[in-house]
């Protein structure tokens, strides 16, 4: 049972990755400097683990 909760966790944390990265890629260079963040740092920060975020 472990191992399907830890499967169920990962596919989780993943959809949560691709759908902050579809909603960063469709920000404005403008709305990303509002938020404190440029194009690069977007694939740096979804790559973090969660628990440094």
């Amino acid at each position: 049972m472990r191992a399907w909760r830890t499967l169920v966790d990962i596919v989780r944390v993943r959809r949560e990755r691709s759908r902050a990265r579809l909603q960063l890629a469709a920000m404005t260079e403008r709305e990303l400097l509002d938020c404190g963040m440029t194009r690069s740092e977007i694939e740096y920060e979804l790559r973090k683990p969660r628990r440094q975020r």
